[in-house]
């Protein structure tokens, strides 16, 4: 079930839960392995499916949000302080931002105010082990917009085969492939 951002659970973002995401996020090795293929193309698809400029697989850490896989930037990181995936991982829900520079939260940011001129955000958070939030799923886009409910739905999902192909990578990494 996707809930709205007025139904958002706020997790724990106190310092002793920061810290054990944080761990969490270290000891996964994603901030450390190279990039995956699968997720470049995920990001390519959501792009094309959602028709925004930007699709983006990111990690939260603690200074840096760092692009785990990309379309439409060839960026690979920002810091945390302008990064909009900050406020998604403390949520459980898809953030949508309609128009960045309408929202109080949003406005003054960098990469609102300037190059890249963000003015419609979306992210789903990346729930990974324990109900740990390593980063998010996101689409970014310089023009205005809403989703559906049918797309947020989607943007849900789409972070859930994110995590899902993370969690194999992991597996084939630790266990070596398999044949069955």
């Amino acid at each position: 079930m996707v809930l709205s951002t007025r139904e958002r659970v706020v997790l724990d973002v106190t310092d002793q839960g920061e810290a054990h995401r944080l761990h969490i996020l270290r000891e996964s090795g994603l901030l450390d392995d190279g990039p995956l293929p699968e997720l470049d193309e995920l990001c390519e698809r959501a792009r094309s499916y959602f028709d925004v400029e930007v699709a983006l697989v990111t990690l939260v850490d603690a200074d840096r949000q760092v692009f785990k896989a990309a379309a439409g930037t060839d960026l690979r990181e920002t810091s945390r302080t302008v990064a909009f995936c900050d406020h998604t991982i403390r949520g459980d829900a898809v953030l949508v931002v309609p128009d960045a520079t309408r929202d109080p939260r949003f406005a003054a940011n960098p990469l609102v105010a300037g190059a890249p001129y963000i003015r419609f955000y979306a992210g789903a958070p990346l729930i990974y082990l324990d109900g740990v939030r390593l980063g998010s799923f996101c689409l970014i886009d310089s023009r205005p917009r809403q989703l559906s409910s049918v797309e947020e739905a989607d943007m849900a999902l789409t972070a859930e085969r994110v995590v899902g192909a993370i969690l194999e990578q992991q597996y084939e990494r630790r266990f070596g492939a398999t044949t069955v």
